[in-house]
């Protein structure tokens, strides 16, 4: 069997609370978060509740000796 290595690509809409003062504050603090987390899972304190997520697959190589081949 041979080892492939492939890339995942993800779009996601995630929703958490935030306090601030603003609608623009919440919305920085919010930049800062995904920032930091960027991922699929972010700290309970944010309630956060995913609204979609979509995902492909691309540029699959196969592993083999220490050399790529595209697939």
């Amino acid at each position: 069997m041979a080892k492939f290595r492939v890339a995942i690509c993800f779009e996601e809409g995630v929703v958490i609370e935030v306090d601030a003062n603003s609608v623009g504050e919440a919305e920085a603090k919010a930049e800062e978060i995904a920032d930091e987390y960027a991922g699929s899972r972010y700290p309970e304190q944010y309630n956060q509740n995913r609204v979609h997520r979509c995902f492909y697959t691309q540029d699959g190589e196969e592993i083999d000796n220490g050399q790529t081949h595209r697939s």
